[in-house]
């Protein structure tokens, strides 16, 4: 049995593939220009690299539609973009997927990555990430998390408001621990212990100690 190629098959039905010059995009109808012919032509689905106004496209007739084949030489300004109709999945049966890149997108040089999306979804058993810099903006933010272990050098956080409620909360600082705030508030509906080698507490106006029994010394 022989097999063809998709250009093999092309050529047996008599339709050669020409190259041809992209005009301008009417939706999803690419008006192309192919000698003297203005002619409407659909992105073929192999061809992932987006065309845009200017590119040089390898055209085919089938079925007497016009298709756009491949790009063959990029003419346009701005990045290059892989794009098609519906849901995309990449998947690498046996090996690894690595996106890297030397300015916008480099992930195997700790460089940066740009997600944008209305909506995102990422599921997977694990995933490491190694960034240099991290820029995010969302709107609202659900986590829901196992075991989260966050080692760094530093870390700022700038928000309006913050709620945590948690069962057990433990903290452990080996050096100071500063709070600065208009007011502070705690309250316990136990037990409140302080306790250090030396405690020193100033007031500008007025010192309250109240309760049912106070002890000092």
């Amino acid at each position: 049995m022989t097999a063809f190629t998709p250009f093999q098959t092309l050529m047996t039905q008599g339709a050669l593939p020409r190259s041809a010059e992209v005009l301008q995009r009417e939706g999803a109808t690419l008006i192309v220009g192919a000698g003297a012919e203005r002619l409407p032509a659909r992105v073929a689905a192999s061809c992932l690299l987006a065309p845009e106004e200017g590119d040089t496209v390898l055209l085919v007739e089938a079925a007497g539609r016009h298709y756009v084949l491949a790009v063959l030489e990029r003419r346009a300004e701005g990045p290059l973009r892989i794009a098609a109709e519906g849901d995309i999945e990449i998947r690498a049966v046996g090996g690894t997927l690595a996106l890297t890149g030397e300015s916008a997108v480099e992930v195997a040089s700790g460089g940066r990555i740009t997600v944008a999306a209305p909506e995102a979804n990422f599921t997977g058993t694990r995933a490491t990430w190694s960034f240099a810099e991290v820029a995010g903006i969302a709107r609202s933010l659900t986590a829901h998390l196992g075991r989260m272990k966050v080692v760094g050098e530093a870390l700022e956080t700038v928000l309006d408001r913050v709620l945590t409620r948690t069962k057990r909360s433990y903290r452990f600082v080996e050096e100071g621990d500063h709070v600065r705030a208009g007011s502070i508030d705690h309250r316990a509906e136990g037990n409140i212990h302080l306790r250090g080698e030396n405690a020193v507490v100033h007031a500008g106006r007025i010192v309250k100690i109240d309760g049912g029994q106070i002890q000092l010394g």
